[in-house]
């Protein structure tokens, strides 16, 4: 069974389901600093099952010119691979689960090569962005500190850094995900190659 769609038509609907997502993840991670897990579950379901049901099209993704659904295979590989890209991240506490719930659901919509490009532009996305609000909020001093400590504690010195209390300023990090889908998706869209393939 698969849906009706052209690859163009599934394309569409799958960036209006991601839009609808992210913006409702950013609101709800700026208001109260965490992503709920019923739009993390609804979003891993939707990209599933937009990949399953979808035009298979030589199974190109969803930033191809010719877009296809992956399959559920490639879905489940996305989901995963999303994941591991950015659990360390939260076993080290620089990151909330949520985040990490939320990468691994994008990865159900764009699959495991793209996912792992997108990360690489949501940490970039989400290092300018805390850099921009470092500088606004006027705390650099505090936060070349916390660096100081967080290098000294990667190299064995005696005073640990913990970043869940020392943290000068958490930023919620689904502003750097959404910004980074966003830039990741103008730059395939606009032709641009996968930085990752294989």
């Amino acid at each position: 069974m698969s849906l009706d769609l052209t690859p163009a038509t599934w394309q569409l609907w799958c960036f209006a389901v991601l839009s609808l997502a992210m913006v409702i993840a950013v609101e709800a991670d700026t208001r109260e600093r965490r992503i709920p897990n019923v739009l993390v579950l609804l979003m891993l379901c939707a990209g599933v099952a937009l990949n399953v049901l979808g035009p298979d099209n030589g199974r190109a993704g969803l930033f191809s010119y010719f877009p296809g659904a992956l399959g559920a295979g490639g879905a489940l590989l996305g989901v995963l691979a999303g994941l591991v890209a950015f659990l360390p991240l939260y076993w080290l506490r620089a990151m909330g689960a949520g985040d990490v719930k939320l990468m691994a659901a994008l990865g159900s919509f764009v699959g495991p090569m793209e996912v792992l490009n997108l990360a690489l532009c949501i940490l970039v996305a989400g290092g300018v962005l805390a850099v921009l609000r470092m500088l606004w909020t006027g705390k650099s001093r505090l936060v070349l500190s916390n660096v100081r400590l967080a290098l000294g504690s990667l190299r064995g010195s005696a005073q640990r850094f913990d970043p869940a209390t020392q943290s000068a300023d958490r930023m919620p990090y689904a502003l750097a995900i959404a910004s980074g889908l966003l830039s990741y998706g103008y730059w395939r869209l606009g032709g641009g190659a996968p930085i990752i393939s294989f």
